[in-house]
């Protein structure tokens, strides 16, 4: 899954419809990539690949499609800084995606797709105030209260039933989720050095190709070679094309016509969609207690990211 960095300024409360729209369009999209990237994961991991190999192939295409990129801008680490580019690279490449991607081998899809999204604004936030000195207010704070209460919704169950091995995966989902959050900390204040979304990406996927494919290859355990060249195929196209490349642009397309506020909104739709996708194309139908705490997280998101003022501002 990928991200931007929030911005402190918000939309034209006079943006047009049409941008609106097109906005829209662009944000469904790439979050359509995101709930697709949790769905298609889930099922490599429970069938043919591993972890191993998933990170393997996301890398080592995204890696070599992006390695002119890394090559015309640089790596970007003297207007960074060291140690917040080592927090990009690492929190952004390998360990997130390894992390992730284990945690769908315990846990079904719909549960990462409210863990990792939804848990994410809670732990930017806080790593936001406890780094950058922000101050979260109204509504705002609203919403990461009812995030941790979606949580509780969801998983208090799975914390006392081990026979199921969901607890496994809620916490890598957590622990991802805290990666990812931050990257998006760290981006936030190197976006100011002019360390744009497509170097990040760039540096992030050409660097995880460089330290971890040969470790792979050399010494991690994998199933690709017994795979089916079907499935390898299409999880090195979607990995390293679509969600490595594709869903950045278009979410930063989104964020550029929207602002980062409203745009940012958009990942609020991901733990419905994931738990409503799962239950055709994976057969995981949600417990009756899930829709609760999945609208809890999803709610909790939608007023965290600060598109609910921005939403009242344009009809007032």
């Amino acid at each position: 899954m990928s991200s931007q960095p929030q911005s402190a300024t918000s939309p034209n409360p006079s943006l047009a419809r049409a941008h609106y729209l097109q906005g829209a369009a662009w944000g469904l999209f790439a979050i359509s990539i995101w709930v697709g990237w949790i769905l298609l994961t889930r099922h490599g991991v429970t069938t043919s690949l591993s972890p191993y190999d998933i990170t393997a192939l996301r890398f080592a295409c995204a890696g070599l499609l992006l390695a002119p990129v890394v090559y015309q801008q640089g790596w970007g680490i003297g207007s960074v800084g060291l140690k917040k580019w080592l927090v990009i690279v690492s929190c952004a490449g390998v360990p997130y995606v390894l992390i992730s991607s284990s945690g769908l081998q315990f846990a079904p899809a719909a549960h990462a797709g409210a863990l990792i999204p939804g848990t994410m604004p809670l732990w930017a936030s806080l790593l936001a105030m406890f780094f950058l000195g922000e101050k979260i207010a109204g509504v705002r704070k609203l919403g990461l209260l009812l995030i941790p209460v979606g949580i509780f919704i969801f998983i208090g169950a799975g914390l006392t039933e081990f026979a199921s091995g969901y607890w496994r995966g809620h916490l890598l989902f957590l622990a991802a989720a805290m990666c990812w959050a931050s990257f998006t900390v760290a981006m936030r204040s190197a976006g100011l050095s002019g360390f744009s979304p497509l170097q990040a990406a760039s540096v992030v996927s050409v660097f995880s190709a460089l330290v971890y494919l040969p470790m792979y290859a050399l010494f991690l355990p994998h199933r690709i070679m017994d795979a089916p060249i079907g499935p390898i195929v299409i999880q090195t196209i979607y990995q390293g094309v679509f969600v490595s490349i594709i869903s950045l642009f278009a979410y930063a397309r989104a964020v550029s016509i929207l602002g980062a506020s409203l745009g940012a909104s958009f990942a609020s739709l991901v733990p419905v969609l994931a738990m409503l996708s799962a239950i055709p194309i994976l057969g995981e139908w949600p417990e009756p207690i899930d829709y609760i705490g999945i609208a809890a997280i999803t709610f909790g998101v939608f007023l965290s990211s600060g598109a609910y003022q921005v939403l009242r501002t344009q009809k007032s």
